[in-house]
């Protein structure tokens, strides 16, 4: 008979299920209390109220003429050498001294060194050592033409926003950048720009417009995820979305509460401000939306329908005048928030928000229960068999854990090997974004030899060590069937390992992924009828539902390409940690060793 487990001070002993769901009773109302208590009211701050002078015809004409005079100006392109160059010459006739940032990068297996930044300060009175940076990049992807929307459009917001500062005073120092491969090695640019730049501790603040939408603008979309780290702060996010608000003319769209605990958990960002926030200076990203947005992604972004003639002058306006606003506002204030670069926030809706720590101990708060029954379970099941046996179990277990990850992991380095071998392209940190046609074309001769070096490794290595242990050989089917006990009991307390170190890196990550199998995987039944396997299969699945939901969502809305294309290169170029790829490896083990145990 089980020895039963004492749960907290009660002086009962309880079964595992009887843990969980009481620990989940508890965690539900001290959820509800932590929540309720932590719910704190956005406060924000004074907007300028100076008039505003950005000019959305001449906006719309320095896009025009960009998109017209200098099309397929792709990175490596003599097109965007004489766009930088026209630019230059644009600034300098404002009357600002153009500088450039020159930095260098792989592009498709090629080493680039003529890779340009062109950016212009304006120096301000009483406090110059503050920056606001206005950001665009002039590059476009090799899937277009003109590229008015992307991004031709945020260079005419940025040249005319140069325009309207240039002969007025500012307390605050302005800085106006373009950018250079924002399209290609996941903003390289904007990333060697934050590198490199003498000032960039200096920033407080950068607005970077991807595009104007083309067709009837109906909203404007307030993005502020970091690559791999980093999010906008509050006060910058509410700031930007009031001066959108201020001007009336779009609605401000935000995405909070459950969008936002999404694109915390993905942390792949869609543009330069991504890079930004990663190196840690504050900043967010505008784009321009219609009503029916689906359909202006698929038939304009990154395709050769992006022309100048797709985008209306009034559009122009209503992000001009908003970044004006904002501008103007920022410059204007007595004095930055303290901590203007925390990030350590949850935005739940319009108006409220929860400070970091409290989200943290919700986040916790999750999990606590499958702690608490795994916990017990694995306590439960040391004392329901002789030591020696659940000894001998858990290190054959381990011993097939370790083998299975070791191959997954051998199977990684491989990937990470590909490029230097040049059985993939090389780039840097990932080849291109949305619509690119190597994300279409999958190299299965690189696949297949990965899967090939794991399956290899994997029988060399069980065809070693997969001898039985002496007790297995002398054990009947019962024994065995106690045996599985202690295998679910051990992969529950990895899992529980996985959760914690994916808590060290990203909690809403954790969250997002690691909650399904957490309770799905628990509920697995140790019985061998046909419905019970049947059950067991679903429970599996059930496990990814999360991971399968994100797969569907890069391909269909974000257009990433073939998802598990998408997810290779990522991982072979760097925009997926190391740290992440060993986590998911052993969830991945966890998941064959339960079906192995409890389908097969």
């Amino acid at each position: 008979m089980y020895k039963k487990i004492p749960f907290l001070l009660s002086g009962r002993t309880l079964s595992p299920w009887t843990v969980l769901l009481r620990s989940a009773l508890i965690c539900f109302f001290l959820g509800a209390l932590v929540f309720a208590l932590s719910l704190k009211r956005i406060e924000r701050l004074p907007l300028s109220q100076d008039n505003l002078e950005f000019n959305q015809h001449k906006a719309y004409e320095k896009m025009s003429f960009l998109s017209k005079k200098f099309p397929n100006r792709v990175t490596w392109s003599p097109a965007r050498i004489k766009a930088g160059n026209w630019l230059k010459s644009e600034l300098a006739a404002l009357g600002y001294t153009p500088r450039s940032l020159r930095f260098t990068e792989v592009i498709a297996g090629k080493h680039y060194t003529n890779l340009e930044n062109i950016y212009v300060e304006k120096r301000g009175s009483k406090h110059p050592d503050e920056i606001i940076a206005v950001v665009a990049h002039y590059d476009i992807t090799d899937t277009t033409v003109e590229g008015a929307m992307d991004d031709g459009s945020g260079v005419g917001l940025v040249l005319e926003l140069a325009r309207v500062f240039a002969k007025q005073e500012t307390d605050r120092t302005l800085l106006f950048l373009l950018t250079d491969s924002e399209e290609f090695g996941a903003f390289w640019g904007a990333r060697a720009f934050a590198q490199r730049y003498e000032n960039s501790d200096r920033i407080i603040a950068a607005l970077n417009f991807d595009f104007v939408t083309p067709e009837k603008q109906t909203k404007i979309l307030t993005l502020c995820d970091g690559l791999k780290t980093g999010f906008t702060p509050l006060w910058l996010r509410e700031m930007a979305l009031d001066s959108i608000r201020s001007v009336g003319t779009v609605e401000a769209l935000d995405l909070s509460g459950l969008e936002e605990f999404v694109i915390r958990a993905m942390q792949i960002p869609p543009a330069d401000h991504g890079a930004l926030l990663a190196e840690g200076i504050p900043a967010f990203n505008w784009v321009g939306q219609t009503d029916n947005f689906a359909h202006i992604m698929s038939h304009y972004h990154h395709t050769p329908y992006d022309v100048a003639e797709a985008l209306r002058p009034e559009s122009f306006g209503d992000f001009g005048l908003s970044a004006e606003r904002l501008i103007r506002s920022i410059n204007s204030l007595s004095k930055i928030p303290t901590n203007f670069r925390d990030s350590f926030y949850w935005k739940v809706s319009e108006n409220f928000y929860i400070p970091g720590l409290s989200a943290l101990f919700l986040q916790i708060l999750f999990f606590i229960p499958f702690l608490a029954y795994s916990t017990t379970k694995f306590s439960r099941t040391l004392h329901s068999a002789p030591k020696i046996r659940v000894l001998e179990v858990i290190a054959n277990e381990m011993k097939f854990v370790g083998i299975l990850l070791g191959s997954l992991l051998l199977g990684y380095g491989i990937i990470l090997l590909l490029p230097a071998f040049h059985i993939i392209t090389a780039y840097e940190n990932f080849p291109a974004t949305q619509k690119s046609l190597l994300l279409y074309t999958p190299n299965f001769i690189a696949i297949l030899l990965v899967c090939v070096a794991i399956i290899g490794v994997y029988w060399i290595f069980r065809r070693t060590f997969s001898e039985k242990s002496e007790i297995e050989q002398d054990l009947g089917s019962k024994a065995l069937a106690g045996h599985a006990e202690i295998r679910h009991a051990l992969l529950a307390t990895l899992l529980t390992l996985v959760i914690f170190l994916a808590f060290l890196k990203n909690s809403y990550l954790a969250v997002l992924l690691l909650l399904p199998p957490a309770y799905f995987w628990t509920a697995i039944r140790n019985r061998k009828r046909p419905e019970d396997r049947l059950l067991n299969v679903l429970l599996l699945v059930g496990g990814s539902i999360t991971f399968v939901a994100l797969a569907v969502l890069m391909s269909t809305v974000f257009h990433v390409g073939v998802f598990y294309w998408y997810i290779f290169l990522a991982a072979a170029y760097g925009l997926i940690s190391a740290y992440t790829v060993v986590l998911f490896f052993t969830v991945i083990t966890v998941m064959i060793r339960l079906f192995k145990s409890f389908v097969l």
